[in-house]
């Protein structure tokens, strides 16, 4: 009986910890610049997904050059530092916008509560607006590359349930439900980067052994009442 006891509590303790989910977030492999910006297009993959992006960008991250998702305040990191989500983007793996646009990501497989990973949307003194085709839930955001240089967090708001708006902005958001698709408009700065990720499914085993924690501590109850 008290290994039972024991074994429950460890659980309970380490529940928190458990919930942040490992992401597969998209290697982008290849950019076309058109001869209309607005039909630039990005390739990628997402855990066997085929990614398109399509829309403007000002230049796109293969796997090479600066990791913009660096998170320098281990206190406050803007993609790890919450319950959802374990690892930051992949290094280098970014698609990067400066003008008024609309940008569509298209899945060749429907992915489920896709993660969308934000770098350096906005400036301290300059709000940029992300206006969705979908419902948005905030996840978090904190201090990341740039803010490591102009000393400044990156301020966020929620201006409606479409509608996001970051100064400076380092975070995520994600999309809960199925999607094929999700579009958005976004105003113009210097640049602000983007990835796209989906939650790794968690595995049967660990549905299981909570169920049966649960169940545990059920009879754990039942089993001092008695007594």
């Amino acid at each position: 009986m008290k290994k039972l006891v024991l074994l429950l509590w460890a659980f309970l303790i380490l529940l928190p910890n458990a919930n942040a989910t490992p992401i597969y977030w998209t290697d982008w492999t290849s950019s076309t610049n058109s001869s209309s910006p607005l039909a630039d297009s990005v390739i990628g993959t997402l855990n066997g997904v085929n990614v398109t992006y399509s829309g403007d960008f000002t230049f796109v991250q293969t796997g090479t050059g600066i990791n913009y998702w660096t998170e320098p305040l281990p206190a406050n990191k803007p993609y790890t530092g919450n319950s959802v989500i374990s690892n930051a983007p992949t290094a280098s793996e970014m698609i990067a916008l400066n003008t008024l646009t609309t940008n569509t990501l298209k899945f060749s497989s429907p992915i489920t509560n896709p993660i969308l990973a934000i770098v350096s949307m906005g400036q301290p003194n300059f709000s940029v607006t992300y206006d969705f085709s979908e419902d948005y839930t905030y996840i978090g955001s904190g201090w990341g590359y740039w803010s490591a240089v102009t000393g400044q967090a990156g301020v966020y708001t929620i201006l409606s349930s479409e509608i996001f708006q970051g100064r400076e902005l380092h975070g995520v958001l994600q999309f809960i439900g199925t999607f094929s698709e999700i579009s958005w408009t976004s105003t113009a700065e210097n640049w602000h980067g983007f990835t796209v990720g989906t939650p790794v499914p968690e595995p049967i085993s660990m549905l299981l052994f909570g169920t049966g924690l649960v169940g545990v501590s059920g009879y754990v109850r039942k089993k001092i009442k008695r007594n």
